[in-house]
């Protein structure tokens, strides 16, 4: 399993590489500080995007195997794919923000990469589930886990219908958190209410 971490990583570090490595020629080929600020501001902001992304997957891939007790085969297949969505993600990132902000097309393959990525990882963690190699306690509940992706769904729908918002429909992902607090706090409601029927059945 170490292997299989220690390779992810090495690919996660290359595609944050390929970010910068774009930032570096442009600061070469400036002039002085403020024309590399003034013209390539935009670079910046794309590149500081696809960092952040990368790095949020990053960490959910990190937390992912910190619960594994092992793999299969079918985890490496997922894997695969999950890391080609990470070496794709900057190219997305450009795709986006070289338009005008209103191309679907381009907002469809950014979000679309990310939702790739994020049902990959998901789908890794339910086979190791279902595999039983997630320690004890770590087992998330369903609507929990696939909260982020059906978010990250219902974003390139909206963006895809209506493209003028642009990616500002990614807002939808800081629901995530009230959301799975919602259905935790519906689940210790229903659990309540089971524990109260059954005391007054016994």
């Amino acid at each position: 399993m170490d292997r299989v971490v220690a390779f992810g990583d090495a690919v996660v570090a290359i595609a944050i590489t390929l970010v910068v490595l774009p930032l570096v020629d442009r600061a070469t080929e400036a002039r002085s500080a403020g024309e590399y600020f003034s013209s390539g501001w935009l670079d910046l902001v794309s590149a500081g995007l696809s960092f952040a992304v990368i790095a949020v997957f990053w960490r959910a891939h990190h937390w992912l195997f910190a619960d594994a007790l092992g793999y299969t085969s079918a985890v490496l297949h997922l894997e695969v794919l999950w890391l080609a969505s990470i070496v794709f993600l900057p190219v997305a990132t450009v795709l986006d923000f070289t338009g005008d902000g209103g191309d679907p097309l381009a907002l469809g393959v950014y979000i679309g990469t990310m939702l790739v990525g994020s049902v990959a990882l998901r789908l890794e963690r339910v086979v190791l589930e279902r595999a039983g190699l997630i320690r004890e306690g770590a087992r998330l509940p369903a609507l929990e886990l696939w909260t982020g992706a059906a978010l990250l769904l219902l974003a390139l729908v909206l963006a895809v219908a209506l493209p003028g918002v642009g990616a500002y429909w990614l807002l939808l992902l800081f629901l995530e958190g009230p959301v799975i607090a919602l259905i935790r706090r519906g689940g210790r409601a229903d659990a309540g209410r089971e524990s109260g029927s059954g005391a007054s059945s016994g």
